[in-house]
C-alpha cells in the first residue's frame, strides 16, 4: 500500500510541476530574449533559485506558507476572501476544500500540502529551463525569422511553426531531466514535510528511505523499492525516448 501510494503521489506531484515549470520556463526565455535594457539582470534573478540551496529556498517556503493566521500567504488570500488555510499541515485534497465532501476521490487532486511543495518545484527549476530554453533560441538562425515575416507571417504563426519545432531537442531534454529529477525527488520534499499532512507528500523515495531509516528497518523491502522505482524511471525514458524519434525535430 505504501509503495502504491508513494507512486500516487510522485505521479501527481510530476503531472503538475512538469508542465508549468516548462511553460513558465519557456514564456521567460521567450521574453528575455528580447532586446531590452535589464534583461541580464533578470536571467541572474530568476536562475538564482535553482543554484541557492534546499535548505534555505525550502525554509523561505515554508515561512510564506505557514499555517498562522498572520503569514504572508495567508494575508495575501485573505484580501480575496479566502479564508486562512493550513498550507503544508493540510492532507486533503485542493478539489475536496474547494467544492466540498461530495467531491469524488479523483477529482480531489493533490493535496494542499503538495501544492505548495510543487510551487516550490516550479519556482525553484522554472529558472533552470529559462536558461537552457534561452540557449536553444540563440541557436534559431535569424535567417528563418526574416523570412517569415517577409512572408507575412504573424508573431504567434512564427512562434508556433518555427520557435516551437526548432526547441523540441531543448524541450525534449529538459522533460526527461524533469521526469527523472521529479520521480526522484527527496530532499525538498523531505524538508518540508510535515506528520500533519499525512503520507500526502511521500513520494516513492521517502517511502523507500523510511523503510531503511524507521525503528525497525526493513532493508530488503527497501532495496526492492529502489529497484521497481529505477524500473518505472528506466521505462519512462524509453517511452519518451520512443515518442522523441517522431517528434523532435534535429534540423
Amino acid at each position: 500500500r505504501e509503495l502504491l501510494n508513494g507512486f500516487s503521489v510522485t505521479v501527481m506531484y510530476a503531472a503538475f510541476a512538469i508542465p508549468f515549470q516548462l511553460m513558465i520556463g519557456l514564456g521567460l526565455a521567450y521574453l528575455l530574449f528580447q532586446k531590452l535594457k535589464g534583461t541580464t539582470l533578470f536571467r541572474i534573478i530568476l536562475f538564482m533559485p535553482y543554484i541557492m540551496p534546499f535548505l534555505a529556498t525550502a525554509l523561505v517556503f515554508s515561512l510564506i506558507f505557514n499555517h498562522r493566521t498572520d503569514s504572508i500567504i495567508n494575508n495575501l488570500v485573505g484580501w480575496v476572501g479566502i479564508p486562512p488555510q493550513k498550507w503544508l499541515l493540510e492532507p486533503l485534497g485542493v478539489g475536496r476544500l474547494i467544492f466540498g465532501e461530495a467531491t469524488p476521490t479523483l477529482l480531489q487532486g493533490p493535496s494542499l500540502a503538495l501544492v505548495v511543495v510543487i510551487l516550490y518545484t516550479i519556482w525553484t527549476y522554472a529558472g533552470y529551463a529559462m536558461v537552457v530554453f534561452l540557449a536553444g533560441l540563440g541557436n534559431i538562425s535569424t535567417e528563418l525569422y526574416e523570412a517569415a515575416r517577409i512572408d507575412g507571417a504573424s508573431g504567434w504563426a512564427i512562434f508556433r511553426r518555427i520557435t516551437l519545432p526548432l526547441l523540441s531537442p531543448t524541450t525534449f531534454f529538459l522533460s526527461l531531466v524533469a521526469v527523472i529529477g521529479t520521480f526522484q525527488a527527496f530532499t525538498q520534499l523531505w524538508l518540508m514535510r510535515n506528520p500533519a499532512a499525512r503520507d500526502t507528500l511521500d513520494t516513492v523515495s521517502i517511502v523507500i528511505f523510511r523503510q531503511i531509516t524507521d525503528a525497525s528497518p526493513n532493508y530488503g523491502y527497501g532495496s526492492a523499492m529502489a529497484f521497481v522505482l529505477f524500473g518505472v524511471i528506466l521505462l519512462l525514458t524509453f517511452v519518451q525516448n520512443r515518442l522523441a524519434e517522431r517528434r523532435v525535430f534535429y534540423g
